[in-house]
């Protein structure tokens, strides 16, 4: 399932309550790529800038990110977002396409797209446009998430796998012949053919029990089981899942799961 922005009204909402679910093990990323202190990097989608953010943070004080989004309004968000910031100094937010980025060649240092690439109709062209922007030696960082499926429900396997069918129906339109499973599945692949032959792989487990902080109820209850499990995908499932949805994922309801003290979640 992909639970990302889309193109909803609440876009802002949606992007920040993903990266706060993350932001523990997203720290722990940019840490261990042990970027260089004080390089200039490039955050390609950036949403509303946190990422950014935490990576400007990672550089020290002569480090600067620069993020683009391909629309005026969404850069207009992430200024807003982290301009307050003691960092905000070190950030600039551009709009861009990209896959024909306004850059120089060779003018930056590393070039990190996370939970964008899959969005991008033609992947291979955008990773050779890092690349020409990459000075020699440079870095592509693509992250994704959910390359495995993420578990919600724990012990209703049946209804979460429904559930993600159901969400992925949902976002055919958007995702076209091959599902965001599938692209997030095809990174390698696409990276290999836009040129870049060494790569390597790190995994991170986001995992969270009960009883949850504030970061991951807010994004399990308002993104997963009411945006991308809600009333958007009722009529891709039968009455009888519905129904146990409901039961489970309604926070009124005697049996709603996040407020179990044998509740956990992994993605």
């Amino acid at each position: 399932p992909h639970h990302g922005a889309g193109g909803g009204t609440d876009y802002r909402g949606v992007l920040e309550r993903m990266n706060r679910f993350q932001e523990p093990e997203v720290r722990q990323a940019i840490a261990d790529l042990q970027l260089p202190m004080g390089s200039y990097g490039l955050d390609v989608g950036c949403g509303v800038g946190l990422y950014a953010l935490w990576l400007a943070e990672a550089l020290g004080p002569q480090g600067r990110v620069l993020g683009f989004e391909p629309q005026a309004e969404r850069v207009a968000v992430a200024q807003r977002q982290v301009g307050d910031s003691p960092a905000a100094g070190r950030l600039e937010f551009r709009q861009g396409d990209g896959t024909a980025l306004p850059l120089a060649d060779q003018s930056c240092d590393w070039v990190w797209c996370s939970d964008v690439l899959h969005h991008i109709p033609d992947p291979v062209l955008a990773l050779q446009e890092f690349m020409r922007v990459l000075r020699p030696g440079g870095r592509v960082i693509i992250k994704e998430s959910q390359v495995a499926q993420a578990l919600f429900l724990p012990g209703y396997p049946d209804l979460e796998r429904q559930l993600q069918q159901a969400e992925m129906a949902f976002n055919h339109h958007e995702a076209g012949p091959r599902s965001f499973q599938e692209r997030w599945q095809r990174t390698p692949e696409s990276m290999h053919q836009a040129g870049l032959q060494t790569w390597h792989l790190r995994t991170y487990m986001v995992q969270r029990q009960a009883p949850l902080d504030a970061a991951a109820r807010a994004y399990i209850h308002q993104t997963v089981f009411e945006r991308n499990w809600g009333p958007r995908v009722r009529g891709l499932l039968d009455s009888r899942a519905w129904q146990e949805h409901t039961a489970l994922c309604e926070a009124d309801s005697p049996q709603y799961l996040l407020t179990r003290p044998d509740y956990y979640c992994l993605y």
